[in-house]
């Protein structure tokens, strides 16, 4: 008789989109189960942790497996982008990024959430699943045995492979990674970025003593070419990397890069996570930080349907999270690719340097909400510089209005890990809806907006409920924004 065990969320895979998913629902008191394919540690490239990684670590109370094994804290980088001349940047410029063993970090990783109570399968191969009346039931091969796994969620962080090329639309154009490894004596103990007319090149050392160096090409290159010819001719034209093209890389490897999204991430409480959902442009070095905390935004989503049963409300935050996840990433990526000093006259660049999306065989509702936000984002006018103390003075008396164009609507917000409605603010001059102003909510200060005349009233009569400093901070920012107007005499 197959063995059957019940859970609340059931993972598939142990990357960090899945083992942090997992970490946090185990803190908010659920049952999870994690089913992982390979043993660990496994061989794993992507080792460069951007900076805004350390705060999820401490979110999750895990920042010790950051300092716990010999990785490399605090590199300088010399960078070659938007001139052809060297920039060194400091690593206090950069920010606090980590190159990591990302086999000996997942593995951490994943006895930190068994230590936490998560129930683990590994190796096991997750084989099928099925809708019940009440969630899900899942087949698992662990050996020889054949396990059934009961669970209100699916949340599938297998990676690339939790999804088929049918089910993506590309949001960038393909580009070829070519990769290899020289002794990290023989390099700078820096990372090195620079754009090529071929291509950009990104190196680093590695925890284990070895510099990596990454070509990202496109596909046409390899047309006629070895790829080690490819990797030469990229390096022939580079400043920071001819060390490595003249002591040659023997074991070259290469891959496609798709960047891309799911057409459908959340499907009667199936979710995708990490590169299940969306992948991004390498150019970022972003990768781990988003998949991480993309899965936090998830677990907001699943914590809501287990406790309040707002099914609705829990899919569209979770769905307007990777729609904002992947338009705002991409339109940056161009954007970056733009400044390049190869320019438009290379192919590689002018194709990479506008919002890129592709058409899949189905136009979903998800895909369709998605692709209105590769529209060109409206110029912004030049920040005005605000002198807080003279223009409080001049406009303390002035009579002031509530913008025409601002528009209230209701929109899920997080409060104590679960979505609440909440009555947010739009307006063209914000990026953005928005609900709250430095942890304030803002439409009960609008709506009193409504029956006060002059500037310094308002901020006298937001006092009696915040300190002064910032009743006065956010009527300068929604006089700043338009949102409060001065009337016209």
């Amino acid at each position: 008789m197959t063995p059957q065990h019940t859970t609340d969320v059931l993972i598939i895979g142990a990357g960090p989109a899945g083992t942090c998913a997992a970490l946090r629902l185990l803190s908010l008191g659920h049952k999870v189960a994690l089913t992982e394919s390979e043993p660990f540690p496994r061989p794993q490239i992507g080792e460069s942790l951007s900076p805004g990684i350390r705060n999820i670590f401490d979110y999750l109370e895990a920042s010790h497996l950051l300092n716990q094994r010999n990785y490399l804290h605090q590199l300088n980088a010399q960078v070659i982008w938007d001139t052809t001349a060297v920039q060194t940047f400091s690593a206090a410029q950069r920010g606090p990024g980590i190159m990591v063993d990302r086999g000996l970090l997942d593995k951490d990783l994943l006895s930190l959430a068994v230590e936490r109570g998560l129930q683990l399968y590994q190796p096991a191969r997750f084989e099928s699943c099925r809708q019940t009346d009440t969630g899900w039931q899942s087949q698992l091969r662990q050996e020889t045995q054949l396990l059934t796994i009961n669970s209100r969620f699916i949340l599938d962080a297998r990676g690339r492979r939790g999804n088929s090329m049918q089910d993506r639309v590309l949001t960038a154009p393909p580009t070829v990674a070519i990769w290899g490894h020289l002794p990290a004596h023989l390099m700078p103990g820096d990372t090195l970025i620079e754009a090529t007319k071929k291509g950009w090149i990104w190196g680093s050392p590695t925890p284990d003593r070895q510099f990596r160096t990454i070509t990202f090409i496109d596909p046409k290159e390899l047309k006629g070419n070895t790829v080690s010819l490819t990797f030469s001719n990229v390096l022939s034209e580079s400043r920071l990397f001819q060390v490595v093209r003249n002591n040659g890389i023997q074991d070259l490897q290469t891959c496609t890069v798709f960047t891309y999204a799911h057409t459908s991430p959340w499907q009667d409480n199936y979710l995708r996570l990490g590169e299940a959902a969306f992948s991004l442009d390498p150019l970022s070095s972003t990768g781990v930080e988003k998949a991480m905390r993309f899965s936090l935004q998830a677990v907001i989503a699943i914590n809501t349907i287990l406790k309040t049963g707002q099914t609705n409300l829990a899919q569209a935050f979770y769905e307007d999270n990777m729609i904002t996840s992947v338009s705002s990433h991409t339109h940056w990526t161009s954007n970056y690719y733009a400044q390049a000093w190869p320019g438009q006259e290379h192919a590689f660049w002018r194709e990479r340097s506008v919002p890129f999306i592709g058409q899949p065989d189905t136009a979903t509702a998800f895909y369709n909400r998605l692709k209105d936000k590769f529209a060109a984002p409206k110029e912004k006018g030049p920040d005005r510089q605000i002198n807080v103390q003279q223009e409080l003075q001049r406009l303390w008396h002035e009579q002031v209005r509530l913008s025409p164009a601002l528009i209230f609507r209701e929109t899920p917000c997080v409060v104590d890990d679960i979505l609440q409605l909440r009555t947010a603010i739009q307006h063209p001059n914000l990026e953005r809806e928005i609900a709250y102003l430095e942890t304030v909510e803002i439409s009960p200060l609008l709506s009193m907006a409504h029956n006060i005349t002059t500037f310094g009233d308002i901020v006298q009569e937001w006092s009696r409920l915040l300190p002064f400093e910032q009743a006065v901070r956010i009527a300068f920012f929604l006089w700043d924004k338009d949102i409060l107007c001065e009337t016209a005499s």
